[in-house]
């Protein structure tokens, strides 16, 4: 999941690639991490897009692109709600 973090999520692509239905790959890996499947590649995403924030000089724009989101602004309100900080004060802090 970490190796295509671009790519929109897709559950059924997933559970095909471990030869299980949806609901019981859903259930496996929530069972093994803690968290459904679509949290996780959320938590991979924003965790890449601190690593960016902090270590690159990318713009926002470019960030979101690059974990995923097609949108911005999307990208900014999921990050706000998973940090409490808007992307650039994010990066302001660091």
């Amino acid at each position: 999941m970490a190796e295509h973090l671009a790519e929109q999520f897709h559950l059924d692509r997933l559970a095909a690639l471990a030869g299980l239905s949806k609901f019981h790959f859903n259930r496996l890996f929530k069972s093994a991490t803690g968290v459904s499947p679509s949290r996780y590649q959320i938590n991979l995403r924003m965790e890449e897009a601190k690593r960016q924030l902090r270590e690159t000089k990318k713009s926002v724009v470019e960030i979101s692109l690059d974990v995923g989101y097609a949108t911005p602004s999307h990208f900014a309100q999921l990050f706000r709600r998973e940090t409490g900080l808007a992307p650039s004060d994010y990066r302001r802090q660091r």
